[in-house]
């Protein structure tokens, strides 16, 4: 996905984030409940409802990092829009999802992120491919899940 791609993605400067500041924040046992939820509901292709779980964890953190649960719940929200038929908005939210999301490594907070971000790039270009008009025929197998296991599992 290149530069070009992301001219539509809503970028701030606090959605950049610096090497260093990508480090797994301290997460509660609430934090890793509505984490968890949120993983669940997302791969049940509950989305706008895992979007409301992860939202939650977002709200409690105010770290550099925070960013990686906005990704989540952008990805979330560009499935819905999809969903939903919405060009633009699926577009606009898979490239806000993966601006953020690029930033982090392979596995986060025991997420496969690189399989998301690959994930991501297959959909946006498909949906691109499909245009507006056929956005009913994306192929659901592009919708990604979220490969997930707790870090404290090993």
């Amino acid at each position: 996905m290149g530069e070009h791609d992301l001219k539509s993605a809503r970028v701030k400067r606090a959605y950049r984030i610096s090497a260093a500041d990508v480090v797994e924040p301290p997460m509660s046992d609430e934090d890793w409940a509505d984490f968890e939820k949120g993983v669940a509901l997302f791969n049940c292709r509950e989305h706008w409802e895992s979007h409301e779980a992860w939202e939650q964890v977002w709200r409690r953190h105010a770290e550099p990092s925070r960013i990686f649960f906005q990704g989540l719940i952008q990805l979330a929200a560009a499935y819905h829009q999809l969903g939903r038929g919405i060009y633009h908005g699926t577009v606009k939210h898979y490239n806000n999802s993966y601006y953020k999301l690029k930033q982090f490594p392979a596995r986060f907070l025991g997420v496969d992120v690189g399989a998301l971000k690959r994930r991501i790039e297959q959909g946006l270009a498909e949906v691109k491919r499909l245009g507006p008009g056929r956005m009913d025929e994306f192929p659901r197998d592009l919708v990604a899940g979220v490969a997930y296991r707790r870090p404290q599992d090993g």
